[in-house]
């Protein structure tokens, strides 16, 4: 007879089982989860994959290793949408699908001219309800009744609409509402007055937004949103500069407290005169949250984003499998913010950043600028998994001003309360606009790891960061695609999944392959170019 006791210890020597993997599809994405049966070490979670009925394996980033949670989290990126696909981790293999970008219509609702939309019938899984602008039609709510376009329907498109005028919000997606596609829109003029600055600028009220979802006091939440070639601008009245504090004022897209795995691509945002700035461009909240903006396996790519006093994209909060990549980025305070990153991990790639502004009422030479990656942890929400690799911040000049115009910061914390942490910084050119100024910065921080980056300023790290990092400056065929002969070009880090397909001996540092087709970005953008599946052709 056996003793149960001795049974009961010989099975709790014995590693636990660990569950199948956990996949959450994207159009061009995978996020993984896995809880495996013991600490790997600091190499996290070995990843592979391939498409199905392709014979060969490709290596993917493994997966990081969330000691908090015994959990290996990451992504497979740049895939190809409505795609099958196998995933290895662990020992263990499941399939997965990305989604296709052809959503089934079951019903088409064309609206003319009127002051606003009241969406309340959807659809389902196989078969949407569209809701489509007449042609010159435009929903002109002319500031008397608070939404241009309300959508209170799960399954539902919302196509080709001129939204003008709403007090608050141009297109508002409801609470419990989710599987909604919004797409080729063209929304301005919204907003509520706050108060009138110094400077005699109007201010607008926080947080009113182009297209925007609130789930506020645990309202139900919104979820699997694709916000896609939208043109969202000039709203009523915009935001204070930094000369007046933190800027408060209106966001183009943005969401508050809701659910996650939603995609917003290809869009442009701007304005036309500083004095009606967003905020954020594109972005949300709550920052101190495990949810923030955009949720939990979203993405971010492709767009066209100008014009705000301090956010170009805030991807802030939980950070939990978020990719931001492919985006084009300027004047703004700061390019890409993820303080904080509470879960994780989130990968910033491939972004390109311009000007940097922070004080409207300063000469270009006396603005206090800030960053690209705007990197921070705080002590309660922080400290998840950041990457950031190939990306470029650009430095243009004018003959107006003795400096350049782009960010004073590449990669860095905001100071000791916001200090830098689990940040991997990889193959991105960090030029700032003062060589005495910091091109990465731990403020403070650890568990960092920088390295093959090129890059002009300081480098305020620990000891040994950048060992193999390029100090200088890059020069630039046309905007920025780097010259063939510039620091930087073959000069990079095999990344797996991130850069496999790059041109010459190595990885070209930066957003762009030199030689490869240029990054493209905003309503007209190639939907296949910014997967950056990087075309191979041969360098001189």
């Amino acid at each position: 007879m056996r003793n149960p006791l001795i049974c009961l210890a010989l099975l709790s020597a014995l590693p636990a089982l660990a569950a199948e993997p956990r996949v959450v599809p994207t159009f061009e994405s995978l996020g993984i989860y896995w809880t495996p049966p013991a600490n790997p070490g600091n190499g996290g979670c070995p990843l592979r994959f391939r498409k199905s009925g392709e014979s060969a394996w490709r290596e993917a980033l493994p997966l990081w290793f969330d000691a908090r949670n015994g959990e290996c989290r990451g992504s497979i990126v740049q895939l190809e949408p409505g795609s099958a696909y196998e995933v290895s981790v662990g020992g263990r293999q499941v399939s997965a699908r990305t989604w296709s970008e052809r959503f089934p219509v079951a019903k088409t609702v064309t609206i003319a001219n009127q002051a606003t939309v009241a969406i309340t019938e959807g659809g389902s899984a196989n078969g949407y309800v569209l809701y489509q602008g007449a042609p010159g039609a435009v929903i002109d709510a002319a500031d008397k009744q608070p939404v241009g376009i309300s959508i209170a329907a799960s399954y539902v498109i919302v196509r080709g609409f001129t939204v003008r005028g709403a007090q608050r919000h141009g297109i508002l997606i409801e609470p419990g509402n989710h599987d909604v596609v919004i797409e080729r829109n063209d929304v301005s003029g919204w907003g509520r007055y706050r108060y009138t600055n110094s400077a005699g600028w109007k201010v607008g009220v926080d947080e009113d937004s182009g297209i925007t979802a609130r789930c506020y006091n645990n309202a139900p939440a919104v979820y699997r949103i694709v916000i896609q070639r939208n043109k969202v601008h000039d709203p009523r009245y915009g935001a204070n500069s930094w000369d007046w504090g933190h800027p408060a004022g209106p966001n183009a897209i943005s969401a508050y407290e809701c659910g996650g795995n939603n995609v917003i691509r290809y869009n442009e945002v701007w304005s036309s005169d500083p004095q009606h700035y967003f905020m954020d461009a594109i972005g949300g909240g709550n920052n101190d949250s495990n949810k923030g903006w955009p949720g939990a396996d979203s993405d971010v790519y492709g767009n066209l984003v100008q014009n705000a006093w301090d956010d170009g994209i805030e991807a802030e909060g939980g950070g939990q499998n978020v990719r931001v990549w492919g985006n084009y980025i300027d004047n703004t305070a700061t390019g890409v913010a993820t303080t904080p990153v509470a879960i994780g991990p989130i990968y910033v790639f491939r972004n390109v950043y311009n000007r940097s502004r922070q004080r409207a009422l300063r000469a270009l030479d006396e603005d206090d600028r800030n960053r690209f990656a705007k990197s921070g942890s705080w002590a309660k929400y922080g400290n998840g998994r950041r990457y950031v690799f190939h990306n470029t911040v650009l430095q243009p000049r004018i003959a107006a001003a003795r400096f350049p115009l782009g960010a004073g910061q590449g990669v860095g914390g905001a100071g000791r309360d916001e200090p830098l942490t689990n940040t991997v910084s990889r193959n991105n050119i960090l030029q700032v606009w003062k060589p005495n100024w910091t091109s990465v910065d731990e403020a403070g921080g650890a568990g960092n790891d920088f390295d093959y980056d090129l890059y002009n300023g300081q480098v305020a790290a620990y000891r040994g960061a950048e060992k193999h990092g390029i100090a200088g400056v890059p020069s630039y065929e046309r905007d920025f695609v780097l010259a063939r002969r510039s620091a930087g070009i073959d000069a990079g880090v095999r990344i797996p999944n991130f850069n496999d397909n790059y041109v010459g001996a190595a990885p070209d540092i930066g957003a762009q392959e030199t030689g490869a087709a240029t990054l493209r970005f905003g309503v007209d953008a190639d939907e296949s170019r910014v997967r950056a599946t990087l075309r191979t052709a041969s360098k001189q």
